[in-house]
């Protein structure tokens, strides 16, 4: 088998016998692979580290496409995240981002713009001093406009008439205008749907300046976790967001 090199995001780990763990890794070349690592348990190894989520490390592997685990040779870090592994908020929120890429990525088809995106998110959140949930909004927003699911935010997709308000309609799955409502429905005042356009049209570097109350804190909160409910398979039942929210009550 050929050795192979990439950039990679630890998403998950599993024990293997007394020595060896199983991790899935998102990488940039690869998209998503599930690497054993022999004997990286034990007091010699010195590579068990490298298998806890949230690392971004240089991943050295042996590959065969036609294997479903591939075989680890060695890693280093590529950015430690040191203030994520001290900070239980950072590290919530570390956890539910490589989370929602384990439940949203599928398969080995690798798509550098999400690697690049959930790396620099991990980044950011690891050198912030405030603002993790616009981070973290602004990581969800962007995921979906990756996976071509970003709603609709100028005009209702129905009539098309301009929204000022609007309503997540469960019919649709998408926002709507009071009109054209089908089955049960969230409204969302014109101040939430100005913060979803602000942080669809905002970068990193340009979070601090989005404004947001309470009120609207609140219907964001409850309308991305829905329309990602309804969008993406899987995430009915996201542990690391629950976790995540009862931390930040």
């Amino acid at each position: 088998m050929p050795l192979e090199s990439t950039s990679a995001i630890v998403l998950k780990n599993f024990p293997y016998g007394d020595t060896s763990k199983i991790a899935r890794f998102y990488t940039r070349d690869f998209g998503k692979l599930s690497i054993i690592g022999k004997g990286v348990m034990s007091s010699k190894a010195l590579q068990g580290s490298y298998f806890e989520p949230i690392n971004c490390i240089n991943l050295n592997f042996y590959y065969n496409p036609k294997r479903q685990l591939q075989i680890f040779s060695k890693a280093e870090f590529n950015n430690p995240l040191i203030s994520i592994k001290k900070d239980m908020k950072k590290l919530s929120y570390g956890f539910a981002i490589v989370e929602l890429i384990d439940r949203t990525v599928t398969g080995q088809e690798p798509n550098k713009e999400l690697y690049i995106l959930t790396e620099n998110i991990l980044k950011a959140i690891d050198r912030s001093s405030g603002n993790l949930n616009r981070i973290f909004w602004y990581f969800e927003i962007k995921l979906l406009s990756i996976l071509g699911l970003r709603p609709h935010l100028a005009n209702c997709p129905q009539c098309n008439e301009k929204l000022h308000t609007a309503f997540f309609s469960l019919g649709y799955g998408e926002l709507v205008c009071g009109k054209c409502i089908s089955g049960s429905a969230r409204e969302l005042s014109a101040g939430t749907l100005k913060v979803i356009k602000n942080l669809s049209e905002s970068n990193l570097n340009s979070l601090d300046s989005i404004q947001c109350n309470s009120v609207e804190r609140k219907e964001f909160g409850h309308f991305i976790k829905e329309y990602l409910r309804y969008h993406v398979e899987g995430l009915q039942d996201v542990r690391s967001l629950r976790v995540m929210e009862s931390i930040l009550r």
